[in-house]
């Protein structure tokens, strides 16, 4: 195995940003522009509005701090292949303390696949075909490792998983009809 395929392997990240982002600007800040509206709109003197929007501020600190804390969470899904590993992190920060490590041995699977999965018909237009990169176990349920909406991008990530860790690519499967005939 070559220097580059021995590096670990970044499959999947995901964090807090977003979901910080709303509750911090998208709530936080709306009450508060609300709130500064309201305060210089019904105020009748200029004294009377700053101590209104140091109220608010203060009023409102918690959802700020809350979407701080929320932007800092985050999960991360590695392969490392010299160890044979797929190792999740996941940091969250009001647990003061490191990130939570959760390792799974690659000898517990034997390959990997995509699974394609189809739109919604009863969506419409607005149901979007996707695919699942997965580890096959020996036994068990499959392990979904990350969807991703681009078949050719799946197969992409499948081939890399499997060059890194050594396990072969399955034949491509499709989930089973439910006998609906939808």
């Amino acid at each position: 195995m070559d220097a580059e395929a021995a590096q670990p392997f970044l499959i999947r990240r995901k964090s807090g940003r977003t979901a910080g982002a709303v509750v911090a600007f998208g709530i936080g800040g709306g009450l508060l522009v609300m709130g500064i509206v309201s305060a210089v709109a019904g105020s009748f003197h200029a004294g009377a509005v700053w101590p209104a929007i140091k109220g608010y501020v203060l009023a409102l600190l918690p959802l700020f701090v809350f979407g701080a804390v929320l932007a800092a969470c985050r999960r991360e899904l590695w392969l490392l292949p010299e160890e044979r590993v797929l190792r999740m992190l996941t940091f969250r920060p009001w647990l003061f303390r490191g990130p939570r490590v959760e390792e799974a041995s690659l000898d517990e699977y034997v390959g990997v696949r995509t699974i394609s999965i189809d739109a919604d018909p009863g969506l419409a237009e607005d149901s979007v075909a996707s695919c699942v990169v997965v580890l096959v176990p020996k036994d068990g349920d499959q392990v979904p490792l990350r969807e991703m909406s681009d078949l050719g991008d799946a197969h992409i990530l499948a081939e890399r998983v499997a060059e890194l860790s050594g396990l072969p690519i399955q034949a491509v499967a499709r989930p089973p009809d439910d006998g609906t005939g939808a």
